[in-house]
């Protein structure tokens, strides 16, 4: 076909870089986060009704809460496009349908660009949260350290640092998770991140910074969002403090017994109705480990990280998976982790933030 032809033009211009991969997302994975997005604007079926009657309903719903996220102004002219084009075909009238669709267009073309400036807006905050985030894993005497953190989204509200205090010959390691993901988890984990940095250099024991952690992020916590949290301590002898409130536990791999011992500090969720008794059930562990011994932190959507079946990754494959390569290096074991994470769940979407920490005896 000579590069002259029109349709040929037409499709190098519009098609030649559409790849496979590109309508299987939007079929398999788009599609499904779309319905997300409106299914809470949508009222619960009648089993009652017979299945006709709520299919019409289905799509009467849908596309009222379509229209209802435009603004008022492009809500009417999309309507007005609507009256037309139903005029213009009823009539005949070719005009009305060619109007109809200029407006459509001009009303997408709006929206997409609105969509475009959102998501340079979200790109800046997902490289700003990235870099709030430790870019590598500090050295330490007593242990080899590995960390990797992946939002859901864009941007995400998993939170992990290491900081090193002087005073004490410390360092301080804490996981976080906000409950939800996107941007006003971020937002929320940005200022988890500031109040603990504060309360590090004021508090020493991990019980005392929890507690205040509460006092001052649950001021303006919004009922809907709760936080769970891990703070650990490699202290100067080379044992580890863990407390903890609410998060998940840690994976201790004891070497010598080719084991594993689940630690789970008693705390519970900060922003959740504790009824008074946060600060009563508050507790520390301090384990002092062998050589080549192994902890592992994570948060929730690493166990619950789910496959085409809606099956959990579950806690069983990460205990095995650790045992099973337990003499490699942090670094190893963490690639072996994502690799068989990412093999089960195949195409199927990440639906939580992911963040995983492991630490090895030296």
């Amino acid at each position: 076909m000579s590069s002259n032809n029109p349709l040929r033009r037409i499709f190098d211009l519009y098609i030649s870089d559409l790849r496979f991969e590109e309508i299987e997302r939007l079929v398999k994975r788009e599609s499904a986060e779309i319905y997300e997005f409106y299914k809470n604007e949508i009222p619960k079926p009648d089993i009652t009704q017979n299945k006709f009657i709520r299919s019409l309903i289905f799509i009467r719903s849908l596309f009222n809460a379509f229209l209802l996220k435009m603004s008022a102004a492009r809500r009417v002219f999309y309507l007005a496009s609507l009256l037309i084009f139903i005029i213009g075909y009823m009539n005949g009238t070719g005009s009305y349908v060619v109007l109809s669709f200029i407006i459509i267009n001009i009303l997408l073309a709006f929206e997409l660009a609105d969509k475009l400036i959102v998501k340079d807006e979200i790109q800046l905050a997902r490289k700003i949260q990235k870099n709030l985030l430790p870019v590598e894993v500090p050295e330490n005497k007593f242990f080899d350290i590995s960390a990797h953190s992946e939002p859901a989204k864009e941007v995400g509200g998993d939170y992990f640092e290491f900081i090193e205090v002087p005073k004490g010959k410390k360092t301080f390691i804490v996981i976080g998770d906000i409950s939800g993901k996107g941007m006003a988890a971020a937002l929320y984990m940005v200022r988890v991140q500031a109040i603990i940095q504060f309360l590090i250099q004021n508090f020493e024991s991990l019980s005392s910074l929890i507690v205040n952690l509460k006092k001052y992020f649950s001021q303006r916590l919004r009922k809907e969002y709760f936080l769970t949290l891990l703070a650990s301590t490699i202290n100067e002898d080379g044992s580890i403090t863990f407390c903890r409130a609410g998060h998940s536990p840690v994976y201790h791999y004891k070497k010598d017994e080719n084991r594993i011992d689940t630690l789970a500090p008693k705390g519970i969720g900060i922003g959740l109705n504790d009824k008074g008794i946060f600060e009563k059930t508050i507790e520390e562990i301090t384990i002092k480990p062998n050589s080549g011994d192994l902890f592992i932190l994570i948060t929730d959507g690493i166990t619950e990280a789910m496959n085409n079946y809606k099956q959990q990754f579950g806690e069983k494959r990460l205990i095995n998976l650790i045992i099973q390569n337990a003499d490699k290096t942090p670094d190893e074991i963490k690639d072996r982790l994502l690799l068989t994470l990412n093999r089960f769940r195949n195409d199927f979407p990440q639906h939580d933030d992911q963040t995983i920490i492991i630490l090895k005896t030296k």
